[in-house]
């Protein structure tokens, strides 16, 4: 392969590997923050947890190459060629598992029967999504807190310039869109953007078992520095 050409791919792929341990990380570490606000501790546990190990080893994956290219190190890079076969197995894995977990299940865990015991979630999730209930604002009207609030809506559900306590359900002010539909498109959005970054993340760790085997053949024939000049 001419010189030229590999170490523009080599070097690709440690951008890219890096740039996506990054994604992988900082989107996980982001959703870690996000969803307890709306009491969802639990709902992410493991999601988060593989794809913050995915992106750390990724990102190690992409150093370590930088690292060796650097160093002009061949047998550390006949290493990352081999070891990029269990990392490449390892994102796979984690890619097939992560691309078929259902955000619907996660959602529908949402019910306004648990407002009186987690008022501060449910309130915080209607006033940044804008939104009133699960499907609709009528769903109040049949949770406990409706049945002793009669034909009220939480101040949440409420678009007042200042904060109010209810409102008529009624009313020209209540938000009008359940929170499941914004919710589950805000969660959807951030387990496609991770789903993408490891699918992108095995393509080029695959690569990576090659490119690095090329670098160290061209290093071991005494041209190697092309690669860097």
């Amino acid at each position: 392969m001419n010189c030229f050409v590999l170490g523009c791919v080599f070097n690709t792929t440690i951008v890219i590997l890096s740039a996506c341990g990054l994604l992988l990380m900082g989107t996980a570490i982001y959703m870690v923050e996000w969803f307890p606000q709306y009491g969802a501790e639990q709902d992410i546990t493991a999601f988060t947890i593989v794809t913050i190990v995915v992106g750390a080893v990724t990102l190690a994956a992409g150093l370590s190459m930088c690292a060796a290219v650097c160093t002009k190190h061949r047998c550390m890079l006949y290493v990352i060629s081999l070891s990029s076969i269990g990392i490449f197995c390892f994102q796979l894995g984690a890619f097939l598992w992560l691309a078929t977990q259902s955000q619907t299940e996660r959602i529908a865990m949402l019910s306004t029967e648990s407002y009186e015991d987690q008022p501060k979630y449910f309130d915080k999730l209607q006033l940044d999504f804008e939104c009133c209930g699960i499907d609709k604002p009528s769903d109040w009207t049949s949770s406990s807190w409706g049945r002793k609030n009669i034909g009220e809506v939480p101040g949440s559900c409420c678009n007042t310039p200042a904060p109010v306590k209810s409102c008529s359900l009624t009313s020209d002010i209540v938000f009008s869109e359940g929170c499941q539909r914004p919710l589950f498109h805000y969660m959807e959005t951030m387990y496609n953007i991770i789903v993408a970054a490891l699918l992108v993340t095995c393509v080029f760790q695959f690569s990576a078992i090659f490119v690095s085997c090329c670098v160290a053949r061209v290093y071991k024939d005494d041209t190697y520095d092309r690669l860097t000049d």
